[in-house]
């Protein structure tokens, strides 16, 4: 009797390449292996399994509706099969998972693919596996930041996606493998851009941000320094920004704050995280120095730094 092996790992843990080389070592003992996966993976041809390290090898794929236990008792009787490798397992059906743990009165079935989708959460097939598997094992695989991916982030134009269908076949143009911390991050950043970039177009040549004021004279009383009342467009811009200002920019940015400075900042190659703290510095800067913002808006400076955020996410360049 044979058992059901779930080796799961996140996407770019050489999943696939695994699965070859475990198919490979059952052929080099003279065993006879069904290679199956399914249907709905159409990166490659339809019956042939590939890995991104250049491994490949023919393999049935299945619909969503198909009966495995079926399929193999035909496959079976045509030549013996000694035992069932099955990749991407995470699209398989709930009752297909079933059927293959039926299979395993007969031979050993060991199957690959991710535990969670996108969002984070277990793919129907994965579900059912850790419920019934006799096996649960990790391919571990590394974030970009060194510690272990668990998370399959998926990205749209530069940002990590939170909302959409369950299912968007793609391979590493559209999804990355990161750890937690990593992918909550970029979460937060998504959020901020979709935030702030709107005011790209609104903040634009805008001639006037604002108008200079004083409070109003007193008795025995020092007038307050003049400072800039904003119109709305600026003011719902500090609002949205300050809810992710950084508490500290002047440790992230080797910058004075004298505003020629400000302005002849190359923006060659500034990433996101960068850029925010250049933003907040200038706000923090407002306080000592009214108007600074008024000046950076209206020479069109902060808009030289809304499209180096935009760049940092799409990388496209801007006129």
């Amino acid at each position: 009797m044979g058992k059901l092996y779930f080796k799961y790992g996140a996407m770019g843990s050489s999943k696939t390449a695994s699965a070859l080389m475990c198919r490979f070592n059952y052929m080099q003992k003279g065993m006879n292996v069904l290679l199956m996966k399914p249907k709905i993976d159409t990166r490659y041809k339809e019956n042939e399994m590939v890995s991104r390290i250049g491994l490949s090898a023919p393999c049935y794929a299945f619909s969503s509706d198909e009966n495995l236990e079926k399929f193999f008792e035909k496959e079976n009787e045509l030549s013996k099969i000694d035992v069932i490798i099955v990749d991407e397992c995470q699209f398989c059906t709930k009752k297909q998972i079933e059927q293959l743990r039926n299979l395993t009165n007969k031979v050993p079935v060991l199957c690959y693919g991710l535990m969670t989708n996108f969002k984070g959460e277990l793919f129907e097939g994965s579900k059912r596996l850790v419920e019934i598997c006799d096996s649960l094992s990790e391919i571990k695989s590394v974030c970009e930041c060194g510690r272990k991916a668990t998370m399959n982030a998926r990205f749209v134009h530069g940002l990590i996606c939170t909302e959409g269908d369950e299912i968007s076949i793609g391979a590493d143009e559209k999804y990355k493998g990161m750890c937690y911390s990593c992918f909550v991050k970029e979460q937060r950043k998504a959020k901020i851009y979709e935030k702030i970039i709107k005011y790209l177009k609104i903040l634009k040549n805008k001639g006037d941000a604002g108008n200079w004021s004083t409070d109003l004279p007193m008795d025995n009383v020092v007038l307050q320094k003049p400072f800039v009342v904003y119109d709305d467009d600026v003011k719902a811009f500090v609002d949205d920004f300050k809810e992710f200002e950084i508490k500290n920019p002047e440790k992230i940015l080797l910058v004075g704050d004298d505003i020629n400075a400000l302005r002849k900042i190359t923006m060659k190659d500034k990433d996101f995280d960068y850029m925010m703290a250049l933003i907040s510095y200038v706000l923090k800067l407002e306080k000592i120095k009214p108007g600074l913002l008024k000046a950076l808006i209206e020479d069109n400076t902060l808009t030289k730094w809304l499209k180096q955020i935009k760049k940092s996410v799409d990388h496209e360049n801007f006129e």
